[in-house]
């Protein structure tokens, strides 16, 4: 089955890297890749004259990015199952990229954070915690800026919950997609804080996860005496895994990590490419 994959460009090289990510990831999955570039012009309403000029150039820089990137990738001419298309848009990051999820209903968005980790808490106001929070509908897959290469062996994703609320099957496939497509095992981690164990409704959601993860490789682990933060850091550099999965429900288990409110008290900047699932209706 096609997938749609949305990936957003400032035309950076990190941006190029992710795009060239992507096709690694999916090289064997048949794919259209959606290249998204958003651009802003401030309105000045005194100036409107000038204010069109610069709205004509910004379209032109914007359609002659996407164009340059194109060129780069006929060049490379990988793989007969992708397919490209550009789209330009006169709109905040966050708008545009909801429009595309709405109107070519994407699978998932490929985006590149600053720096070595994946920063995505929204106390520290950087893009990609703020188009996280805005987008609805759709799974993020963030990769590190220096991170270029898929890992060659051992591909593992760590996948941490405490089985308080149900999954809906659509909210892991994305997960289970990126499973497939590496060949990785999921480690379904319980960080159990509280020492209790577990309720008659959590394990029921432990059976769903079972039921839902039936076609991939993974287990089941669990950590005890420790913070959600700091036991997903350890588990994760103590076997080094490869990705993380974080469900992005907004309410429950992990909202905090993305939280303004929670800024003093967190500093989760994973290392490792992070998949965010989203709260699905």
């Amino acid at each position: 089955m096609e997938k749609k994959i949305l990936i957003p460009t400032n035309f950076t090289k990190h941006a190029w890297n992710t795009l060239v990510y992507a096709l690694n990831l999916y090289k064997n999955i048949p794919c259209t890749f959606y290249i998204l570039n958003a651009y802003e012009v401030p309105v000045r309403i005194s100036l409107k004259r000038n204010h069109n000029a610069e709205l004509e150039a910004a379209k032109a820089e914007s359609e002659n990015g996407l164009q340059k990137t194109l060129q780069g990738l006929n060049f490379r001419k990988e793989n007969p199952k992708h397919k490209f298309e550009t789209i330009s848009r006169n709109k905040d990051l966050a708008e545009a990229i909801q429009e595309t999820i709405d109107a070519h209903n994407i699978d998932l968005i490929l985006m590149v954070s600053r720096g070595e980790n994946v920063s995505i808490n929204a106390a520290f106001e950087n893009e990609i915690s703020e188009v996280t929070e805005k987008v609805e509908h759709c799974p993020f897959l963030i990769l590190p800026e220096k991170m270029q290469e898929l890992p060659t062996s051992k591909r593992e994703i760590v996948f941490p919950t405490n089985y308080k609320f149900p999954f809906k099957n659509k909210e892991v496939a994305a997960l289970i997609d990126m499973a497939e497509n590496l060949n990785a095992s999921i480690r379904i981690l319980y960080i159990n804080s509280d020492g209790r164990p577990l309720t008659k409704e959590q394990e029921q959601n432990q059976e769903a996860l079972k039921t839902y993860f039936s076609g991939v490789d993974f287990s089941f682990h669990k950590l005890t005496q420790t913070t959600e933060t700091t036991g997903i850091h350890l588990f994760t550099e103590s076997r080094d895994s490869n990705f993380l999965a974080l469900y992005k429900r907004k309410q429950g288990f992990f909202s905090k990590l993305f939280s303004q409110r929670f800024k003093e008290e967190i500093d989760f900047n994973p290392k490792v490419p992070v998949l965010i699932l989203k709260e699905l209706e």
